[in-house]
Protein backbone atom coordinates (compact mmCIF):
# COMPACT_ATOMS: atom_id res chain seq x y z
CA UNK A 1 0.00 0.00 0.00
CA UNK A 2 1.63 3.47 -1.15
CA UNK A 3 1.63 6.63 1.35
CA UNK A 4 -1.19 8.16 -0.50
CA UNK A 5 -3.58 4.97 0.26
CA UNK A 6 -1.75 4.48 3.61
CA UNK A 7 -2.73 8.36 4.72
CA UNK A 8 -6.43 7.91 2.90
CA UNK A 9 -7.21 5.14 5.07
CA UNK A 10 -5.27 6.40 8.35
CA UNK A 11 -7.64 9.76 7.82
CA UNK A 12 -10.86 8.46 7.60
CA UNK A 13 -10.55 5.77 10.36
CA UNK A 14 -9.60 9.06 12.23
CA UNK A 15 -12.98 10.57 11.05
CA UNK A 16 -14.69 7.75 11.99
CA UNK A 17 -13.84 7.22 15.12
CA UNK A 18 -14.23 11.69 15.98
CA UNK A 19 -17.64 11.16 14.58
CA UNK A 20 -18.43 8.67 17.25
CA UNK A 21 -18.26 11.00 19.44
CA UNK A 22 -20.56 13.01 17.76
CA UNK A 23 -24.72 12.90 18.49
CA UNK A 24 -25.19 11.12 14.93
CA UNK A 25 -26.33 7.41 16.03
CA UNK A 26 -30.09 6.38 16.64
CA UNK A 27 -31.48 3.33 18.09
CA UNK A 28 -33.13 0.76 16.77
CA UNK A 29 -36.74 0.84 18.44
CA UNK A 30 -37.29 -2.49 19.50
CA UNK A 31 -33.88 -3.03 21.06
CA UNK A 32 -32.41 0.59 21.98
CA UNK A 33 -28.99 -0.65 22.99
CA UNK A 34 -28.57 -1.23 18.78
CA UNK A 35 -27.57 1.94 17.35
CA UNK A 36 -27.59 2.87 13.75
CA UNK A 37 -24.20 4.75 13.85
CA UNK A 38 -23.16 7.32 10.83
CA UNK A 39 -19.52 7.11 12.49
CA UNK A 40 -18.66 3.77 10.29
CA UNK A 41 -19.35 5.64 6.67
CA UNK A 42 -15.69 7.02 6.32
CA UNK A 43 -14.61 3.51 7.12
CA UNK A 44 -16.94 2.52 4.29
CA UNK A 45 -15.48 4.93 2.37
CA UNK A 46 -12.40 4.00 2.58
CA UNK A 47 -13.00 0.00 1.95
CA UNK A 48 -15.31 1.23 -1.45
CA UNK A 49 -13.51 3.93 -2.65
CA UNK A 50 -9.87 2.77 -2.38
CA UNK A 51 -9.93 -1.14 -1.64
CA UNK A 52 -10.32 -3.20 1.02
CA UNK A 53 -6.63 -2.83 2.50
CA UNK A 54 -7.20 0.81 2.92
CA UNK A 55 -10.32 -0.08 4.43
CA UNK A 56 -8.79 -2.55 6.77
CA UNK A 57 -6.30 0.42 7.83
CA UNK A 58 -9.33 2.64 8.40
CA UNK A 59 -11.71 0.28 10.16
CA UNK A 60 -8.33 -0.94 12.70
CA UNK A 61 -8.00 2.22 13.13
CA UNK A 62 -11.51 3.21 14.07
CA UNK A 63 -11.75 0.17 16.66
CA UNK A 64 -8.49 1.57 18.43
CA UNK A 65 -10.22 4.93 18.76
CA UNK A 66 -13.46 3.39 19.75
CA UNK A 67 -11.17 1.22 22.55
CA UNK A 68 -9.90 5.08 23.94
CA UNK A 69 -13.16 6.24 23.78
CA UNK A 70 -14.50 3.47 25.98
CA UNK A 71 -18.16 3.19 24.91
CA UNK A 72 -18.89 -0.22 26.28
CA UNK A 73 -15.12 -0.95 25.69
CA UNK A 74 -14.16 -3.58 24.81
CA UNK A 75 -17.11 -5.41 23.88
CA UNK A 76 -18.86 -2.17 21.90
CA UNK A 77 -15.74 -1.52 19.88
CA UNK A 78 -14.72 -5.30 19.02
CA UNK A 79 -18.69 -5.74 17.74
CA UNK A 80 -18.44 -2.33 15.36
CA UNK A 81 -14.56 -3.91 14.02
CA UNK A 82 -16.28 -7.24 13.60
CA UNK A 83 -19.27 -5.40 11.72
CA UNK A 84 -17.44 -3.72 9.29
CA UNK A 85 -14.89 -5.99 8.46
CA UNK A 86 -17.48 -9.16 8.09
CA UNK A 87 -19.47 -6.69 5.28
CA UNK A 88 -16.28 -5.47 3.39
CA UNK A 89 -14.70 -9.28 3.59
CA UNK A 90 -17.73 -10.22 2.17
CA UNK A 91 -17.89 -7.57 -0.61
CA UNK A 92 -13.96 -8.53 -1.25
CA UNK A 93 -14.69 -12.16 -1.29
CA UNK A 94 -17.27 -11.39 -4.25
CA UNK A 95 -15.21 -9.59 -6.18
CA UNK A 96 -12.57 -12.13 -6.53
CA UNK A 97 -14.86 -14.09 -8.19
CA UNK A 98 -16.05 -11.55 -10.94
CA UNK A 99 -12.88 -9.25 -11.08
CA UNK A 100 -13.91 -8.99 -14.88
CA UNK A 101 -17.19 -7.62 -14.15
CA UNK A 102 -18.37 -4.38 -14.57
CA UNK A 103 -22.09 -4.94 -14.48
CA UNK A 104 -23.88 -2.90 -12.05
CA UNK A 105 -25.83 -6.04 -10.68
CA UNK A 106 -22.61 -7.14 -10.01
CA UNK A 107 -21.80 -4.49 -7.71
CA UNK A 108 -24.89 -5.03 -5.65
CA UNK A 109 -24.83 -8.40 -5.85
CA UNK A 110 -21.48 -8.04 -4.26
CA UNK A 111 -22.58 -5.56 -1.74
CA UNK A 112 -25.30 -8.08 -0.51
CA UNK A 113 -22.84 -10.61 -0.22
CA UNK A 114 -21.30 -8.25 2.36
CA UNK A 115 -24.70 -7.93 3.79
CA UNK A 116 -25.29 -11.40 4.53
CA UNK A 117 -21.73 -12.03 5.58
CA UNK A 118 -22.26 -9.01 7.88
CA UNK A 119 -25.23 -10.99 9.48
CA UNK A 120 -24.15 -14.11 9.82
CA UNK A 121 -20.78 -13.16 11.52
CA UNK A 122 -23.01 -10.63 14.14
CA UNK A 123 -25.80 -13.43 14.59
CA UNK A 124 -23.24 -15.56 15.94
CA UNK A 125 -20.98 -13.11 17.67
CA UNK A 126 -24.67 -12.05 19.80
CA UNK A 127 -25.49 -15.31 20.46
CA UNK A 128 -22.23 -15.92 22.12
CA UNK A 129 -22.35 -12.46 23.91
CA UNK A 130 -26.15 -13.23 24.78
CA UNK A 131 -25.90 -16.38 25.65
CA UNK A 132 -22.17 -17.11 27.05
CA UNK A 133 -19.96 -13.86 28.19
CA UNK A 134 -23.06 -11.33 29.48
CA UNK A 135 -26.70 -12.76 29.66
CA UNK A 136 -27.94 -10.13 31.45
CA UNK A 137 -27.67 -8.17 28.30
CA UNK A 138 -30.46 -10.95 26.98
CA UNK A 139 -32.85 -10.51 29.80
CA UNK A 140 -32.84 -6.48 28.61
CA UNK A 141 -32.80 -7.03 25.31
CA UNK A 142 -35.81 -9.32 25.86
CA UNK A 143 -37.72 -7.02 28.22
CA UNK A 144 -37.36 -4.01 25.72
CA UNK A 145 -38.65 -6.15 22.82
CA UNK A 146 -41.21 -7.21 25.24
CA UNK A 147 -42.42 -4.01 26.10
CA UNK A 148 -42.58 -2.69 22.51
CA UNK A 149 -44.69 -5.87 20.76
CA UNK A 150 -46.46 -5.85 24.08
CA UNK A 151 -45.94 -9.59 24.39
CA UNK A 152 -44.99 -11.41 27.39
CA UNK A 153 -41.31 -12.99 25.79
CA UNK A 154 -39.33 -15.91 27.97
CA UNK A 155 -35.52 -15.48 27.25
CA UNK A 156 -34.83 -19.38 27.39
CA UNK A 157 -37.81 -19.81 24.41
CA UNK A 158 -38.99 -17.81 21.93
CA UNK A 159 -37.26 -14.80 23.51
CA UNK A 160 -33.61 -15.95 22.53
CA UNK A 161 -34.70 -16.64 18.66
CA UNK A 162 -36.52 -13.34 18.78
CA UNK A 163 -33.21 -11.22 19.35
CA UNK A 164 -31.36 -12.54 17.28
CA UNK A 165 -33.93 -12.18 14.51
CA UNK A 166 -33.81 -8.42 15.26
CA UNK A 167 -30.17 -8.30 15.27
CA UNK A 168 -30.10 -9.89 12.15
CA UNK A 169 -32.66 -7.50 10.50
CA UNK A 170 -30.83 -4.40 12.34
CA UNK A 171 -27.58 -5.32 10.97
CA UNK A 172 -28.80 -5.82 7.62
CA UNK A 173 -30.92 -2.46 7.72
CA UNK A 174 -27.06 -1.05 9.31
CA UNK A 175 -25.33 -2.09 5.87
CA UNK A 176 -27.54 -0.60 3.36
CA UNK A 177 -27.48 2.16 5.54
CA UNK A 178 -23.76 2.35 5.34
CA UNK A 179 -23.17 1.21 1.70
CA UNK A 180 -25.88 4.04 0.68
CA UNK A 181 -24.26 6.81 2.52
CA UNK A 182 -21.15 5.70 1.57
CA UNK A 183 -21.67 5.36 -1.92
CA UNK A 184 -23.31 8.90 -2.44
CA UNK A 185 -19.99 10.44 -0.61
CA UNK A 186 -17.52 8.13 -3.24
CA UNK A 187 -19.85 9.38 -6.21
CA UNK A 188 -19.53 13.03 -4.90
CA UNK A 189 -15.99 13.01 -4.94
CA UNK A 190 -15.77 11.65 -8.51
CA UNK A 191 -17.75 14.26 -9.71
CA UNK A 192 -15.87 17.04 -8.47
CA UNK A 193 -12.73 15.73 -9.79
CA UNK A 194 -11.15 16.01 -6.36
CA UNK A 195 -9.14 13.54 -7.04
CA UNK A 196 -8.21 13.55 -11.04
CA UNK A 197 -10.87 13.14 -13.59
CA UNK A 198 -8.82 9.57 -14.09
CA UNK A 199 -9.86 8.01 -10.52
CA UNK A 200 -12.06 5.01 -10.53
CA UNK A 201 -13.65 4.23 -6.90
CA UNK A 202 -12.41 0.68 -6.13
CA UNK A 203 -15.75 -0.82 -6.06
CA UNK A 204 -16.71 0.34 -9.70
Amino acid sequence: MDALRTATGASLGVISATMTVLPLSFSYPPIPFLRFDLAEVPAFVAALGFGPSVGLLASTIYFLGLLLIGQFSPLGPLMKFLAVISTVGGIWAFSRLTRRSTLPIVKVAGWTTGLLSRVAVMSAANYLVLMVFFPDFLQFAVSTLSAFTGTPLNPDHHGLALVLLHTAFYNALHTVLSIGASVAVIDAIKRSGALGGNWRPWYA
